[in-house]
């Protein structure tokens, strides 16, 4: 198995010919397949000469004494680092041409003491270019750094003038003269002086406009297909290529297949152009997501970002049958574990410069994701969240139509709620409107909304447990009242179940309850009036599905309870967020300890 050391190092050596993407805050590096064989070749010097660097850092007035502590290297580039002479002279090995590059000048001994030096342009960088790392260049790069984590944004950093950089520049300055010390723990780019002055710049850069947008919107796509799911995500791709890229949008896949293994793809018109193929490597990983959004943000700076993640699932479940869990890896003979990729999801909106950039939309391509349970451990991920609560057809979404409708919609200028509503209309036309209908769900929440609806559930649910030795047994039989039993034996629960008779709608279940719960129905409106807040879109078999309205909750019989959440290996389920911060696992022991 590759670890992912040995994915950076690899990654690394197929960097031939690169155009853009090489910089930013994480790994790996990826290359890209550029026609001009164009060398970048980087020498320079840094220049100290104008500040008196204390002592400390090994400096006497007005200079360092000895440059030679110091290494440069590209920012994400894995090669060996440049040496550096008594002098601060130093050489890079020539790299391929790109659109951006971030050199990082380390100190040997104070390892936070770390200068920098960027250059940006849409015309690319090539030829010789000579360098010199000083406080200004390390104040521009900074700056340009956090205009691009932060909004989107790309500016040539030559283009900020003293005016812009002179309270960075100054903040410097103080750290290395007067405070070493605030390097003993963090790096010169964290020292809360210097991070202040160099996020308020960019801040007021954003205002006022500075920079462009090289693309408006950018959408990810993780498709985990290692699996039976394969020929279909194949399928998938070629539909994708064949719609085109709308305008303003960049498209970037990370596909993982039992033959072709893992591979990083851009769009490029209709043409797919793989930018990295590295062979077996497991793509269930929460890490590796994050690293695909770390690494677009910082290759492909938009104003807005968008995911879909594409594989097998079965909601939070984490078991070794299949579809029980988010991603199916059978090369890597993994599966993803809900709570891991949901934080590393969340941790890839931080930027180095402590702003936060979440998606504008999350979607899962995957069965049975539509739970109250999953929303809520997603919640910090993105604004808002598209998934189903019930099985998805093979096929999955209908890609190609997705991307058309994007393109005749305003292409990249589309918010996270216009393109989910995309999604879930093309859903709804594909597999509800046919010829041959599914029994498929679809729905869209916004998630700025869950905080007011959660306070209101957990309100519910403590009414309900301050009186549960009365109410147990009417919400279990509540659960398990039947509508009617079909001729094969199939089930229809009053409260609307789905193909795990345990996944209930949430609505349904609130619904149905009111009437029972009697003395808690000031409780039980105020509850339901939450909904139309939470869920804004939502499409369903009115068939097989007549009670659903976009979100279940995890509400296991007897049999299940006891078979699968509780006894000497407890469920995964009591890790989940859900079930740590409300009193519903406590409700569901009430409910199923009614015989």
């Amino acid at each position: 198995m590759i670890t992912l050391r040995k994915l950076f190092l690899l990654i690394a050596i197929l960097a031939a010919l690169v155009l853009t993407g090489c910089e930013g805050e994480s790994n790996p590096t990826l290359p890209f397949n550029f026609p001009i064989p164009t060398d970048l070749r980087l020498s320079g010097i840094i220049n100290l000469a104008d500040v008196a660097v204390h002592k400390d850092l090994g400096g006497i007035t007005p200079s360092l004494i000895d440059l030679r502590p110091f290494s440069v290297k590209i920012q994400d580039d894995l090669s060996a680092p440049a040496v550096v002479d008594e002098q601060g002279r130093f050489t890079l090995s020539p790299i391929s041409i790109r659109d951006q590059v971030v050199l990082f000048c380390q100190h040997g001994t104070n390892k936070n003491l770390v200068l920098e030096w960027m250059a940006a342009t849409s015309a690319g960088l090539y030829g010789e270019m000579n360098v010199t790392v000083d406080l200004r260049s390390t104040a521009r790069s900074m700056i340009a750094r956090s205009l691009r984590e932060r909004y989107g944004r790309r500016i040539r950093p030559e283009e900020l003038k003293t005016e812009h950089i002179s309270t960075t520049v100054n903040a410097i300055a103080e750290v290395l003269e007067k405070y070493p010390a605030k390097l003993s723990s963090q790096p010169l780019d964290q020292v809360a002086e210097v991070k202040a002055a160099y996020t308020a710049m960019a801040d007021s850069l954003h205002a006022g406009n500075s920079g462009v947008y090289p693309n408006e919107h950018v959408l990810l796509l993780h498709m985990a297909g290692d699996n039976s799911l394969s020929s279909y995500i194949g399928a998938n791709i070629e539909d994708i290529a064949l719609a085109g890229v709308p305008s303003g949008t960049q498209i970037l896949i990370q596909v993982d297949t039992r033959v072709d293994g893992f591979k990083r793809l851009m769009l490029q018109k209709n043409k797919i152009v793989e930018l990295v193929s590295l062979g077996k490597f497991d793509s269930s990983s929460g890490l590796v997501i994050a690293d695909f959004m770390t690494w677009a943000r910082r290759a492909f700076p938009a104003r807005r970002y968008s995911m879909i993640i594409s594989s097998h699932a079965d909601g939070w479940k984490s078991s070794a049958a299949l579809r029980n869990s988010l991603i199916i890896d059978d090369s890597a003979e993994k599966k993803g574990n809900i709570i891991e990729i949901a934080a590393y999801i969340a941790g890839a909106a931080a930027n180095f410069d402590g702003s936060r950039r979440p998606l504008e939309l999350l979607a899962f391509d995957a069965c049975n994701m539509g739970s109250i349970e999953i929303a809520w451990e997603f919640r910090n991920c993105a604004s808002m969240t598209v998934f189903s609560q019930a099985m998805v057809p093979a096929a999955g979404f209908p890609y190609g139509k997705i991307v058309k409708s994007m393109n005749d919609n305003g292409g990249g200028k589309l918010d996270g709620e216009t393109f989910g509503r995309i999604i879930c209309d093309e859903y709804r036309k594909k597999y509800l409107e046919g010829v041959i209908t599914q029994p498929v769900t679809i729905s869209m929440i916004r998630n700025s909304a869950f905080t007011s609806f959660i306070s209101r559930l957990n309100t519910w649910f403590v009414a309900i447990n301050n009186e549960r030795d009365r109410y147990a047994k009417v919400l279990a039989g509540l659960r398990d009242h039947l509508e009617f039993v079909v001729e094969d034996g199939e089930k229809k629960y009053v409260v609307q179940a789905f193909e795990r008779a345990e996944n209930r709608d949430l609505k349904s279940f609130v619904t149905n309850a009111a009437g029972p719960l009697t003395t808690l129905k000031i409780d039980t409106e105020n509850l339901l009036r939450e909904f139309p807040g939470l869920i804004v879109c939502s499409y369903h078999s009115q068939k097989a599905f007549p009670g659903a309205s976009g979100l279940s909750i995890t509400l296991p019989d007897r049999q299940i309870w006891f078979s699968e959440f509780v006894g000497p290996s407890p469920s995964s389920y009591f890790f989940l967020a859900f079930a740590r911060e409300t009193l519903w696992p406590a409700l569901l022991t009430a409910i199923n300890a009614v015989e």
